[in-house]
């Protein structure tokens, strides 16, 4: 809805426009529990966003006749205003937000709230840091992006690879959302999956490192299925019925594994996608070729360290090398303040004391792990792993 209107309406008027679209879903909201839902939601829900931004245009002429001419060219209320080509101008959004002139993680903040729908507290989660300060960067992003007078286009095709990199970033933490959810009840958030696979499919062409992304998503989403149980909880890696696999999406992985590897590129996405290969291709967890896997992350870790891959890292290292080198691993990574509320750094510590047979300190690393996650059906694998050392 964002995209479809900022077309009509100029990327320049984005507070406006987010405002009406706002607005559209709070009289949803209000009116179709008694009118019923329309025939056609999602036209409903843009012509009222339309209609909203053109009142809030004409309110804005009267305080400021030099804006009146935005009134005037959008006056066209008694028609349904063109749903825009969705594809194009869902990716033109992105590329609006991921301004050049922004700082990256700005970029990728401000895409995941404007272009993602994201909560601010969603965001938040993804770069690890407070609510208070990723919504101060965002509003940041915003007044500097309305500083340098953006386009809403695709940039020109000699551009494209060049503007690829924080859109491929923005693609990744919509995946990992979808995946494996910061907030609510659902196990995974099949939808923005889909989307991120879509989107990552129409640009994959356009670089290796879009390529190996699209790798990624197929490795991570063929696994679906199998990563719920029956009662709708998270079953781990070691636990998933391999069978349920889709073997299809797997195979479409390997393609663009193979079309990302054509050129010199390395990027994260190469490395993060040959982890995700290797244990598409392992056929059991035991067989899982994890120096293979110790060895991607050290070169992961060399062009893109965080704690999140240190976290992984110190895993694959404790499954090749034994529990107390993880524990070596995970004690070496510097950022402490972020690995003692971090939950999956606390449940790998509390993983790896539970396998010494230290059982107080693995309680001890749950229960942290717990004050730290938000999201409820993580927390429900967290309790029930609680509750197996209470045995």
């Amino acid at each position: 809805m964002v995209a479809a209107l900022l077309r009509r309406f100029g990327p320049d008027q984005l507070d406006l426009v987010e405002t009406a679209v706002q607005d559209a879903l709070v009289r949803a909201l209000e009116r179709w529990p008694i009118d019923g839902v329309p025939a056609r939601p999602e036209g409903w829900l843009v012509r009222v966003a339309h209609n909203l931004a053109i009142d809030a245009a004409r309110r804005r002429a009267l305080a400021d006749p030099a804006r009146s001419a935005i009134a005037h060219a959008t006056d066209d209320s008694d028609h349904d205003p063109p749903p825009g080509r969705a594809v194009d101008d869902q990716l033109c959004l992105m590329f609006l937000c991921c301004h050049p002139a922004l700082p990256r993680a700005a970029q990728v903040a401000l895409t995941l709230k404007i272009a993602c729908g994201f909560a601010t507290s969603q965001i938040a989660v993804a770069f690890l840091t407070d609510e208070p300060t990723l919504a101060q960067r965002i509003v940041r992003a915003k007044q500097q992006l309305r500083r340098t007078g953006p386009v809403f286009e695709l940039p020109d095709p000699d551009e494209l690879p060049a503007r690829l990199p924080p859109i491929l970033d923005v693609l990744y933490l919509v995946f990992n959302e979808g995946h494996s959810p910061s907030d609510g009840d659902a196990a995974i958030k099949q939808e923005l999956c889909d989307e991120a696979l879509r989107l990552a499919r129409l640009i994959a062409p356009l670089s290796p490192g879009a390529s190996a992304l699209c790798a990624l998503f197929c490795f991570q989403a063929a696994r679906a299925a199998a990563r719920i149980a029956d009662d709708g909880s998270l079953l781990l890696l070691p636990e998933q019925d391999r069978a349920r696999w889709d073997h299809d999406l797997i195979a479409l992985g390997f393609g663009y594994l193979e079309q990302a590897s054509r050129g010199s590129e390395l990027s994260r996405f190469h490395l993060e996608a040959g982890i995700a290969a290797c244990h598409a291709a392992a056929p059991s967890h035991a067989a899982t070729d994890w120096a293979q896997i110790a060895w991607l992350y050290d070169q992961l870790h060399a062009r893109a360290p965080s704690p999140v891959i240190d976290v992984n890292r110190a895993i694959a290292v404790a499954m090749l090398s034994g529990a107390h080198a993880g524990l070596d691993e995970l004690d070496a990574i510097p950022e402490r303040e972020v690995i003692d509320r971090y939950p999956y750094a606390l449940a790998a510590y509390a993983e790896l004391y539970a396998s010494l047979g230290e059982l107080d300190r693995a309680r001890g690393y749950l229960d942290r792990a717990l004050a730290h996650q938000p999201s409820r059906i993580q927390r429900a694998l967290l309790e029930r792993k609680r509750a197996a050392l209470a045995r």
